[in-house]
């Protein structure tokens, strides 16, 4: 009965979800969409913090805000890289041959590779030129000549099954897109929307073919992301695309580890952060299939663990960082304990705020959040510590901890609050299961004076 009462629940709050509700993550937004709806405020997004939770009674007095930082005055500045008369004789002379070249796909000399080279320049240079250079009386479409660039590169090869051309193609494309990052805010936006796009191979259902992104793209995504000059929106965009590399790509575990440990210093750095970059971050490390960086150190893991008990970030942010410890490929000997503590606590947080203020629409997302944390969303996923080789033992008395409250807040229209029986539950088990240390790595004793709840 209990188990039926969840699944209503869960169709409850996806129907929810159908009239008003986001429920996708930053990364299952398109990315243009994402980055068109921040480039329209990107001024006060580039430079808003994240409104964080009610601090603890305990907890320290935040420190105060930054001031904000004026906009960097190239952000509204065109710096056009070539020249339209060297656009036009390029096209003239070149583009009919680099397109068959592209096309066809073998590469068989070094003026093939030239002609390549200068075909990535000059497709890209296009997006820096004001005016459409063979019809100067309309302005330049970046979304087309994005469109044009991912149409040529899923053409390239198809027919010979030779991808020489393409890989190189889209190699060039990754070292000359960053010459677009200090122009226009909406080149820059172009040029990392087109990095987090490219595929090494296309998706082919019939030969049971998948999509793989195209590894690379991943260096010039870090350096937008470690840029202080680089607006908030331009960040989430090449989050998104780091996550999407993690997802589909067939990085070696190094180079993840490599992201990774670029990505976790910008999360720590992030805090007054718009939260829609912080979660993109969080969505980054879940996505990079990996726990420990070389030294075997499970790095992703006490990252996530670490956001999770930050109340100075939103409990959205909190609850991805939930939900992204779920994808993990955790293994055997991983702290689950620690992991699973760490999220009930989280959740007993986060019913104290919900219970003062249960009508805000947010709520439903950081519960199914939760859930998420423990349950895959559909049948097949990998998802969810359930579906781990832990200790389920241990996995379950912790997810009968939250799937009352959880239950609760998912339903349809204005939820009750959560009843004090189940908060008193709740509490007993954390008493009851407080963990010896609170760290995944290295292992520490826990501090003394330890509050029951708090997990700091």
């Amino acid at each position: 009965m209990k188990e039926l009462s969840v699944r209503q629940s869960r169709c409850s709050y996806q129907a929810f979800l159908q009239i008003g509700i986001m429920a996708a993550r930053i990364t299952a937004i398109p990315l243009l969409a994402t980055g068109l709806l921040l480039s329209s405020s990107s001024v006060l997004l580039s430079q808003q913090p994240a409104q964080p939770n009610a601090n603890p009674a305990n907890a320290k007095p935040a420190a105060a805000q930054p001031k904000p930082q004026m906009q960097d005055p190239a952000l509204e500045q065109i710096k056009e890289l070539m020249t339209p008369e060297e656009a036009e004789r390029f096209r003239k002379t070149k583009l009919i041959n680099f397109e068959e070249l592209l096309r066809g796909g073998k590469i068989s000399s070094a003026a093939d590779k030239k002609l390549i080279a200068e075909g990535a320049r000059y497709n890209l240079y296009l997006m820096t030129l004001k005016q459409d250079p063979r019809n100067p009386e309309n302005k330049t479409d970046l979304k087309k000549l994005r469109a044009n660039i991912i149409r040529d590169i899923r053409f390239s090869g198809r027919v010979s099954g030779n991808f020489q051309a393409r890989e190189l193609y889209l190699e060039e494309l990754t070292k000359r897109a960053e010459d677009l990052f200090d122009n226009h805010r909406l080149v820059r936006f172009s040029a990392v929307v087109l990095l987090s796009s490219l595929d090494l191979r296309d998706e082919d259902r019939r030969k049971k073919i998948e999509r793989v992104a195209f590894t690379p793209a991943y260096a010039p995504l870090l350096k937008v992301i470690a840029s202080p000059n680089q607006p908030t929106e331009l960040k989430i965009t090449a989050a998104n695309g780091l996550a999407r590399i993690g997802e589909m790509s067939e990085a070696s575990n190094s180079r993840r580890v490599s992201i990774v440990e670029a990505i976790i210093p910008a999360l720590d750095r992030s805090l007054n952060e718009h939260s829609w970059y912080q979660r993109s971050l969080v969505d980054t490390l879940g996505s990079m299939g990996i726990t420990d960086n070389l030294a075997r150190r499970p790095v992703v893991v006490d990252a996530l663990l670490k956001v999770m008990k930050d109340p100075k970030r939103t409990w959205r942010v909190r609850t991805a960082a939930a939900y992204n410890l779920g994808k993990l490929p955790l293994k055997a000997n991983s702290d689950i304990k620690l992991i699973t503590y760490s999220i009930v606590d989280l959740t007993r947080n986060m019913i104290k705020a919900y219970n003062g203020n249960n009508k805000a629409r947010f709520w439903k997302r950081c519960f199914w959040n939760v859930y998420l944390a423990f349950k895959p969303e559909a049948a097949g996923m990998n998802n969810g510590l359930t579906q781990k080789p832990v200790n389920q033992t241990v996995v379950n008395d912790a997810y009968k901890q939250i799937i009352k409250p959880v239950n609760t807040v998912l339903q349809t229209g204005v939820t009750p609050p959560i009843a004090p029986d189940v908060t008193k539950s709740m509490d007993d088990w954390l008493k009851k299961n407080l963990p010896k240390n609170f760290r995944v790595a290295p292992v520490q004793a826990k501090p003394k004076n330890q509050q029951v709840a708090e997990g700091n």
